[in-house]
């Protein structure tokens, strides 16, 4: 009689604990990836559009063709115990460079403007986190990333079709509501007359800019520095 009355008990509490397990497991989930406030990276948004440059005497603008270009994040972390390179990517770029075909060292820059609400990487949790807690593109000011060039250096005087041309570009980026000088190495090819192709890259601190990254039980460590970085078309107005 006994052991019949044990039974009812046992599996009454196995069953209050497998609940609590489950809730946990919920809890979990929504603390680690996230429980809403960003921008849900497959929403439509609309067309990135930057100020546009006056072409001068002698120069032509070049706007960033976005079917052809895309900004992207590099950074390493350390996953289940193994190495892991995480890379988000966008093409909601826009901007324009206005080339001076008399003296290409008197070219300019205009403003580069990135739509951070719609970075994705191979993993849909990790977006979810991406945009709700460590971006926070919901936030007001935090959807677009922006560089204004300040200065341009290395640009030769003469730069013939085809001929690559590797120089740096030191400016205003933008992150996170935070504003910081950063200087981007920069290669660009005119391809044709009507055609340019390029990218610029750079490391920096994601603290410098208030984003910081929760932790996670599978990721024993992630890197201090994320690589940022264009890769662009762009074609003559």
């Amino acid at each position: 009689m006994r052991q019949i009355a044990t039974r009812p008990r046992n599996a009454v509490a196995l069953s209050i604990i497998a609940v609590i397990l489950i809730v946990g497991a919920i809890a979990a989930s929504i603390y680690l990836f996230g429980g809403g406030g960003g921008r849900s990276s497959t929403a439509a948004n609309s067309t990135v559009t930057v100020p546009t440059l006056a072409p001068s005497s002698g120069s032509i603008a070049f706007t960033i063709d976005d079917s052809s270009s895309k900004a992207t994040f590099t950074i390493d972390e350390v996953l289940f115990g193994s190495p892991n390179t995480v890379v988000g990517q966008t093409n909601q770029v826009a901007g324009q460079i206005l080339v001076n075909q008399q003296d290409p060292s008197q070219s300019k820059l205009g403003e580069i403007k990135v739509d951070l609400s719609t970075i994705v990487t191979d993993n849909d949790l990790r977006n979810h986190t991406l945009q709700g807690r460590i971006l926070e593109t919901g936030q007001s000011g935090n959807q677009y990333a922006t560089f204004v060039a300040k200065s341009i250096t290395g640009l030769p005087s003469s730069i013939a079709v085809g001929q690559q041309v590797s120089f740096k570009i030191t400016g205003a980026l933008t992150v996170h509501g935070v504003t910081k000088t950063v200087t981007f190495d920069a290669q660009v090819k005119e391809v044709s007359a009507k055609h340019l192709t390029g990218q610029a890259q750079t490391m920096v601190k994601y603290s410098d800019f208030n984003i910081s990254i929760p932790n996670v039980p599978s990721v024993s460590s992630v890197g201090d520095s994320v690589k940022l970085a264009i890769t662009f078309t762009a074609n003559a107005s």
